[in-house]
């Protein structure tokens, strides 16, 4: 976000995207306010900006339409959609006996 902004306006932009989460089927999982921070490269002539994290799931429709909403908001600066692997889907914490059989399978 704008790195002008107050606490009051940074809440009043987590509130939108958080509405338009759950009017579009989603569900709010988290959100991180990193505060902020300076940027990797200038945007626009500004060094800084504030990071904000927002954890939901959703249909890729979904996810498209936010995305696209979030680049429309001149108070966004820019935007990153990832993929979350929550780690108890992580290899390494799968089940010993799982591996061990899917081993065996293989051989």
């Amino acid at each position: 976000l704008e790195p002008g902004f107050d606490e009051g306006k940074v809440n009043e932009e987590i509130e939108r995207v958080s509405q338009w989460i759950r009017d579009l089927g989603g569900e709010l999982l988290e959100v991180q306010r990193w505060g902020k921070k300076r940027l990797a490269y200038e945007i626009e002539k500004k060094r800084d900006g504030i990071y904000t994290l927002l954890l939901y799931q959703g249909a890729g429709a979904m996810v498209k339409e936010i995305e696209r909403r979030l680049r429309l908001n001149e108070s966004v600066m820019r935007v990153l959609t990832v993929i979350h692997v929550p780690p108890e889907l992580t290899v390494a914490q799968a089940d010993p006996a799982a591996i061990a059989a899917a081993e065996e399978a293989d051989e």
